[in-house]
């Protein structure tokens, strides 16, 4: 689903180019900021093991998710940043794989995922800034809500710490404004814990995508 807002952002850019005359304006430099905002999307490609205590071939699956997203990086050289994911809280429901309490959702979690990159970005001598980056990825969970016939226990989600690639692009629009996007990988392994019934490990493992507007400062 999400190539289809990439392919969007690529008609959006192709036509802006037609807009403006190539320039290298768009290059950065050692010291500048770039802030980013947009519609940011957390689409999980992983699911938990097998659950037992609910049903032999029971499984369950966080679902898709989509927030606020704000992004930056600090240029350390003109081609080396550092850069961070940040976002307002992404909503997740939890849904059985198989017929576990008779309804497809049984609990709802909140996760932040602040993700910490070192960014290589590659001149290209145009408005196009295109960029590659390796780091760390921290998911916070909170508010786990059980639902249905899971009502009655309580759910805690364990905090993740994990591995995480990235690749975006950037494009001058002048003025220092420019419209952006990027896509993460993150290995995102936790444990949820049904207290008084079972635990289990839940593989979230998501391609994080954002589609946004920024500005260099």
């Amino acid at each position: 689903m999400y190539l289809k807002y990439f392919r969007h952002f690529g008609t959006a850019v192709l036509a802006s180019s037609t807009l403006l005359p190539v320039s290298t304006a768009g290059a950065y430099e050692a010291g500048d900021w770039v802030l980013r905002a947009g519609a940011a999307g957390v689409l999980v490609r992983g699911e938990s093991d097998l659950i037992p205590a609910f049903a032999p071939d029971a499984k369950v699956q966080a679902d898709d998710a989509w927030s606020l997203g704000l992004t930056g990086t600090y240029m350390v050289t003109s081609n080396v940043g550092i850069g961070l994911l940040a976002a307002w809280p992404f909503k997740h429901d939890i849904e059985a794989t198989h017929d576990i309490t008779s309804e497809g959702t049984i609990a709802t979690v909140k996760q932040l995922p602040p993700t910490l990159t070192l960014q290589y970005h590659f001149d290209t001598g145009s408005r196009f800034n295109p960029y590659v980056g390796v780091g760390v990825n921290y998911t916070y969970f909170f508010d786990e809500d059980t639902k249905g016939a899971l009502s009655p226990y309580d759910l805690d989600v364990d905090d993740s710490w994990g591995l995480a690639g990235e690749v975006g692009l950037d494009y001058d629009l002048g003025n220092d404004w420019l419209i952006s996007g990027q896509v993460w990988y993150i290995n995102l392994e936790t444990t949820a814990d049904v207290k008084g019934v079972t635990s289990f490990d839940l593989d979230i493992n998501p391609w994080v995508v954002m589609l946004g507007v920024g500005k260099k400062f």
